[in-house]
């Protein structure tokens, strides 16, 4: 089964474990000297400095979702992949010290934003460039997934398994809604050791494992020691 769709009275639990993950990946972020926010990442073509600029304009995009949700007025956000590849790669050209300080600024807008969402909604349901229409109170478990895909994404000594159970179980609701309104997504029967299950399309290939294991195949089709399925993995569309 499916876990429970998110609501108001799971509004506060949600904020909590987005500010838990955010704090561990800013902690990782501020560790890191100008030479290394030039390094690689998991991303392709993308270094450390390209992912926290994405996750600085991520934040301001949820901060305009949150502030329509609650508004109920429409906020312009991107059109396009291009634009906002753009914007992050103009963010990622910032000076070190300005690039941490836009995402830490970013985080407590978009804090704001999500507390606000705790006097109710004006409009429950959102339109995504990405994932389709999506539910207003989902934002903080959304965020919270961006936060652990992308902290692994930088490729330092962090490792999935220190993210939170729960935030790793949004974090997986978050990946089978993305495949489940995409096109090219394969059938998939996707089994939680810990009790939970999800199906994508026809559900014709069964994976099973505990959540730190199930996230990094569905977030980036990474096969963690743990992960069973018979036959060849399918092939799951980007990010």
């Amino acid at each position: 089964m499916n876990t429970a769709p998110k609501t108001l009275q799971s509004l506060a639990g949600d904020i909590g474990l987005m500010q838990r993950e955010s704090g561990m990946a800013m902690a990782t972020i501020t560790s890191l000297d100008a030479d290394e926010l030039g390094k690689p990442t998991g991303c392709e073509g993308w270094t450390r400095a390209h992912v926290i600029a994405h996750l600085a304009r991520d934040a301001d995009a949820m901060t305009n979702l949150a502030t329509w949700a609650v508004t109920g007025q429409e906020t312009p956000g991107y059109e396009s992949r291009e634009q906002r590849d753009a914007d992050i790669e103009a963010t990622a050209t910032l000076p070190a010290t300005e690039l941490v300080a836009a995402l830490e600024q970013a985080n407590a807008r978009l804090l704001t934003a999500f507390e606000s969402l705790r006097n109710g909604v004006q409009a429950e349901t959102l339109p995504t460039l990405f994932s389709g229409e999506i539910n207003a109170f989902s934002l903080p478990a959304r965020r919270t997934t961006e936060v652990i895909v992308h902290h692994n994404d930088l490729d330092t000594t962090w490792e999935w398994h220190e993210a939170d159970p729960d935030a790793i179980l949004n974090a997986i609701d978050t990946c089978v809604h993305r495949l489940q309104v995409s096109p090219d997504s394969p059938g998939l029967q996707i089994v939680a050791r810990e009790g939970e299950e999800w199906t994508v399309g026809d559900g014709s290939f069964r994976i099973e494992g505990y959540y730190e294991t199930l996230l990094p195949f569905l977030a980036r089709e990474q096969v963690e020691e743990g992960l069973r399925y018979e036959g060849e993995l399918p092939k799951l569309p980007p990010w």
